[in-house]
């Protein structure tokens, strides 16, 4: 800006005037800035806190799945063993109705013993199937079980054929 002159120099007055002018418009840029800075800083700690809820709710989210994936082993161990369990029971009552069978091979006719062999040989099979299946539980089942069940079976094709 140009002051005009005067005899000690430039007119105070306008020099004055600048002044103030400049002097208002940076307390103006000063306040707007300060509001912004305070408008950040607000949002700043909003965002803050919410990044902690999420936090935590993430926390909780983990703590949950982990649970779940605890309780999920937890009950995939156990059907395990109940299939076991049930075939080794299985097993035995196979062996008690075959020894019941010898037993009192007078008394109970050959289609009665056989047709309850059958029936037990179509459980244990169908068991033994479908537990596999839902449990995928291949490699759970030993290699003795596996002979047991193949021998079983080629057992069972030959006595069908006699």
């Amino acid at each position: 800006m140009n002051f005009a002159t005067s005899r000690k120099g430039y007119d105070k007055a306008q020099v004055q005037e600048y002044i103030n002018a400049q002097t208002d418009k940076y307390e103006k840029t000063i306040l707007a800035l300060r509001d912004r800075v305070e408008g950040l800083t607000r949002e700043n700690q909003e965002l803050a806190h919410k990044v902690d809820s999420l936090k935590r709710e993430q926390d909780s989210i983990n703590l949950a799945l982990t649970q779940a994936i605890d309780k999920a082993k937890n009950i995939e161990y156990s059907s395990k063993v109940k299939f076991a369990l049930e075939g080794e029971r299985l097993k035995i009552f196979s062996g008690k109705w075959e020894s019941y069978c010898k037993a009192n091979i007078n008394t109970v006719d050959r289609a009665q013993r056989d047709g309850v062999k059958d029936k037990l040989k179509e459980f244990e099979d169908e068991l033994v199937e479908l537990m596999s299946k839902e449990l995928n539980i291949s490699d759970f089942v030993n290699e003795a079980d596996q002979d047991y069940y193949s021998e079983k079976k080629r057992v069972s094709s030959i006595r069908r054929d006699i």
